[in-house]
Order: C-alpha cells, then structure tokens, then sequence
C-alpha cells in the first residue's frame, strides 16, 4: 500500500493550534473537518519519522520522495539562498558582471551551435489555368485595354489525412481469342516505384510506420487502432511483418556501421533498463574471467561512435548485457595500429573494455554534479560552493562553442581556465575528507569521495583532445528506447528487440547526419539490391538521395 502525503499549509496548522487550544479551554467539541486535518498531520509526522529512520536519506532526497521539489537534473540553473545573499552583497558586484556576461555568452553558443538541417519537403504546386480569358483578350470591363499575364495568386493549402491511404489499381486487360496472349496495361512509374506489382504495402507504407514505431513511440496495436478510427484498418501483426520487412532491407547497412565503428576516435556509452517478455536467464561469463553466471537483466546500450569530421554513428543493442559489452563487441573488430579511443561513460568499472588496454577513460562530470546536488539541502554552504565552482567549467564550454575552436584549441583553453577550477574542487574534496568534522559515509563524503577517485576521468577533457565535458548527447540519444519503452512497455522477443535496434539505429544516425529519413528509407527499399552489393553507399552521411 503507497503512503501519501496530505499537503497542510503553516497557516492551517496555525488555525488549527488556536482551535484545539479554545476547545481545551472551554471545553468545546472539534468538528469533524478538524478530526480530519489533526489526523492527516499525524499520518504525515508518521512517513516522515519513517523516512528518516533511512540512514541513507538527506533532506534534498525526503524532499524529492515527498514532491515539494522537482528533481536535481533542473536544478542547473537554480540559485541557491546562500548564492542569492551573496550575489547581493556589494563584495559581489563585481562577480554579478560576470556572470550577466556569462549568461549572455551561453546563450548566444545555444543559438550559434551547429545543428543538423531539418529536412523540409517542398509543397506540391498546382496550376489553375484561366479557361474563358487568355493572355492577349480584350478587357470586358474598359473594352479599350488588353489582358498581360501578371505574378499568380497564392494560397498554401495544408490537408489532413490518413497517414496510409488505400488505391485500388486496375489494369486493363486484352487477350487475344486465337493465340491466347494477355496485354497488360503498365502501371504508373510513380506506382510501381512505391513497390513491386503483387506487393500490398508500399515502401512509403513501411517506412512510415517504423518512423511512428521507432521514432515517435506510438505501439502497433495504437498504430492499428488510429487506423481503423480512420477508415483504414491495418492489424498490428501486419505492422509489424512490414517493419520486418524494412529492417531487412536496412541491415546491410547497419552491418556496416558495426565495423565502421570499431575505428571511431572516441565512443560515448550508456544503457537503460528494457524488457523482452520471452527472454529466459542465459548463462555467460563473467567479465575477465572463464567462470559462467546465469544472467537476467535486460538492457539496451546506446552508443555514439564519433569518426572523423562530424560523422557520428549512433547505434542500439537490447539484451542481456550492458554498454560495456556491447563496446567490447565493437572493439573486437579495431583495425591495429591507430590511435586509443576516448571512452566517455559513467564511472561504472563494468564499462570499461576489456578486448583492449589502451584507450583513454572520460567521465561523465553531470554525474560528479549530481551527487553534490543531493545532498545540497544538508550542506547548503559547503555545496553552494563547490556548485559556483563546476558551473564555471560548463560556461567555459560555451564559450569554446561559441568561438567554434579546433580540438586543439578546446583542449588547451580547458587546460588554461577549466583545469584549474578542477584542481581547486579536488582540494576542497580531499580537505573535507581528511577534515575532523568530516563524514565519510555521509551524503557529502560520498559526492567527495566520487570525485576524487574518479578525478582523472572527470578532468579528462582538460588532459585529452577531444575528450568530452559530460556525456548528455548519449543519454539525450537514449531518450528514443524511453519513449518506446514508455508507450509499449516491453518487447515480445528477441527477434523484435533486434530489429528495433536496427532501425532506430538508422533512424538516430541518418537524423543526425541531417539525412531525410522517410526518403532515406524508401530509396533504401527502392535499390535494396543495390544496398546488398554497396552498401558503404548507403551510409546515411554518404546518402545523397537518388
């Protein structure tokens, strides 16, 4: 049974303290909607003395538990009191400049940040020819002048309709009465180009409904029911068989970004929980190890493979394993010989790789944040300061956005304004841990202690070209499987799961790379032949539409 918290403002405790004193006074009777708050009190002092009986629990956490406040990933732009006093105190004026100039600068890196073009589809154009006037005609009105052709008039007209609209072609047909031969009419190009002759489904179709699967979450049986509200009833199973059909079609291409990127320069790595209904525990080994385990958990690893230029590939697998296997599959076929990849992850050990000893490890600095961040109502001064001191590392990187600098240039203007921020956290952290009033164990040691073991990886972009601040662009790219996740709770079997990963894999990458994705699909149907023999042609930043 879930514990709920009844909302009681001061003022009603308040009233509610003068009430039952006059009632104690004078021997009164409370009514029964004062019964009812008195107990609602004590039903609250009762989960909150349970709540806090948790070792593990600060006030920031009971907050969150409780709803009175939102959770920590919005809080990046919140001020706390103490920052607020401070920022009015005159000693600060100087340090208010800055940061109105910050604000500004980051602001201006938000709007000048590259991003991928959106793909826009030209309106289709109609001529409506006058019939009874042409050029050349007398007026009918002055009878004296004569008609010139002028600039048309305009009216953008944007329809509604079924997303799957059903056409019933029909060929006419001859056969000859002595030999016995058919002529066929040809169906259009535009017709045939949608599809084979006995296929039901065009290309279009398909694609369309993996775009709605994969990419906007909306479940096949949801799919089926729009339809049929709709006039045109579609099953879900035949959904299904036609996204099958599509990823098909689409693997080829996938394949290829499986080996493309095993020789990425740097990798960005992540996973999250998914469900596959049929999947049985399955025994496999251990980690750098020979001994077997039977293993249950589900999860899809996302990963960003970053090649050179802006070329990313952005790729998904679901099963039993996490991101650390799933870039160990990767890493299995690098070519020798090139230089060690930059790992951006959680600091996890389990994400580390193990089919190769040299690469460089970057954490994730969102991460080093949020353990500061829950424990911010405990220690608000202590945590106030260190915040004041990491935001300015993020500033820094809008900044280098901002001025559109090389790697190299990244890497030294962090070394130069970030590195030092990084090394005065790391004093503060290792002069509260050895500090007499310090609890090592408590909320505040935790987030200090995370810091400075893992302070390598989280000041890696200060040390490693190329090296990333945090790792939200992968975590931002997870959102696709949440969404999925969210709508359909779960997949069926494992067949599925694959060919969800195969799609949304080109889906997220050939977005990435600025490609239109439902004219991408259809060419890729279109010549699937042609994908089959070429398919590094086929890459979605190699795809220059057909």
């Amino acid at each position: 049974m879930s514990q709920t918290v009844n909302d009681i403002t001061a003022n009603s405790l308040e009233e509610l303290v003068e009430r039952i004193t006059e009632a104690r006074e004078y021997n009164f009777t409370l009514s029964a909607e004062d019964n009812q708050l008195i107990l609602d009190a004590l039903s609250t002092l009762s989960i909150l003395q349970e709540k806090m009986a948790d070792k593990d629990i600060t006030l920031h956490k009971l907050k969150k538990l409780l709803g009175m406040i939102k959770s920590s990933e919005k809080h990046k732009s919140k001020k706390t009191e103490t920052e607020a006093q401070e920022n009015r105190d005159a000693e600060d004026a100087a340090n208010q400049e800055v940061n109105a100039k910050n604000r500004a600068d980051k602001k201006r890196a938000r709007n000048s940040k590259k991003k991928a073009p959106k793909p826009k589809i030209k309106p289709l154009v109609v001529h409506h020819a006058l019939t009874d006037i042409k050029k050349g005609d007398s007026c009918r009105s002055c009878q004296r002048g004569k008609f010139n052709k002028v600039e048309p008039a305009s009216l953008l007209r944007i329809t509604g309709n079924s997303p799957f609209v059903p056409m019933h072609h029909l060929s006419e047909k001859v056969r000859c009465n002595t030999c016995g031969l058919f002529v066929t009419a040809e169906l259009p190009a535009s017709v045939k180009a949608d599809g084979g002759s006995d296929q039901k489904y065009g290309f279009s179709a398909r694609s369309l409904m993996a775009i709605n699967k994969y990419f906007a979450g909306n479940p096949f049986f949801r799919q089926s029911s729009v339809q049929e509200l709709l006039g045109v009833s579609i099953t879900a199973s035949t959904i299904f068989d036609q996204c099958e059909y599509l990823g098909n079609d689409l693997f080829p291409v996938f394949e290829l970004m499986l080996k493309v990127a095993a020789d990425a320069q740097g990798y960005q790595i992540d996973d999250t929980t998914n469900r596959i209904l049929d999947q049985k525990p399955i025994e496999k080994k251990r980690r750098n190890s020979d001994k077997m385990r039977m293993r249950s958990g589900i999860y899809t690893s996302g990963m960003i493979a970053n090649l050179t230029g802006d070329d990313n590939v952005i790729l998904y697998k679901t099963n039993i394993g996490h991101s650390g296997e799933f870039i160990d599959e990767i890493l299995e076929n690098r070519s020798p010989g090139l230089i060690p990849p930059t790992i951006m992850c959680d600091a996890l050990s389990s994400n580390r790789p193990s089919v190769i000893s040299d690469f460089n490890m970057s954490n994730c600095n969102a991460h080093g944040r949020r353990g500061f961040i829950d424990v911010l109502s405990s220690f608000p001064k202590e945590v106030d300061y260190v915040l004041k001191l990491y935001k300015n590392i993020w500033i820094n990187e809008d900044i280098v956005n901002e001025k559109t600098l090389t790697k190299s240039e990244r890497l030294l203007y962090h070394r130069e304004h970030s590195l030092p921020v990084m090394e005065k956290i790391l004093a503060w952290c290792n002069d509260y841990l050895t500090g007499e009033d310090a609890e090592e164990n408590g909320g505040l040691g935790r987030a200090a202690r995370y810091f400075v073991k893992h302070y390598k990886g989280l000041a890696a972009f200060c040390h490693i070209e190329g090296a990333l601040l945090d790792n939200n662009k992968m975590e931002g790219q997870l959102k696709l499987i949440a969404r999925g996740r969210k709508n359909a709770y779960f997949f069926k079997t494992l067949a599925g799961a694959s060919i969800a990963d195969v799609i949304t894999s080109l889906i997220a990458t050939a977005h990435h790379s600025g490609t239109n994705v439902f004219t991408y699909f259809n060419d890729v149907q279109r010549n699937s032949e042609k994908v089959r023999a070429n398919p590094e042609q086929w890459l979605p930043w190699n795809y220059k539409g057909v």
